[in-house]
């Protein structure tokens, strides 16, 4: 499953791109989440904060969805992919880890 194709949480209306958790301070302009970077990532519980870079100026995005795939397997695909636009980490592919089946 591609970043951009994941599931909304119920209350939530979109997870790509992701949504800001903070409104642009006096004098910033506002932004897109794909126009920037990705420069690091936090995990709290079923929901990812991605730092992210626009024009020089630091924001948070957050993103929750409903699973699969998991929480885990998204964050190690973006842990690996700091740096890189993030326009282009929409069309990611999430590997997920296999399930151990008890016999």
């Amino acid at each position: 499953m591609k970043l951009r194709d994941l599931q909304p949480r119920a209350g939530t209306t979109m997870v790509w791109p992701p949504q800001w958790e903070e409104s642009a301070g006096p004098g910033q302009p506002s932004a897109v989440a794909e126009e920037g970077v990705l420069k690091g990532l936090q995990r709290l519980g079923n929901r990812l904060l991605l730092q992210i870079t626009i024009n020089g100026h630091r924001r948070t995005a957050s993103m929750e969805w409903d699973p699969p795939p998991a929480v885990g397997d998204v964050e190690v695909l973006l842990l690996a992919s700091i740096g890189a636009e993030i326009r282009r980490l929409g069309d990611l592919e999430v590997p997920t880890r296999k399930q151990k089946t008890r016999r």
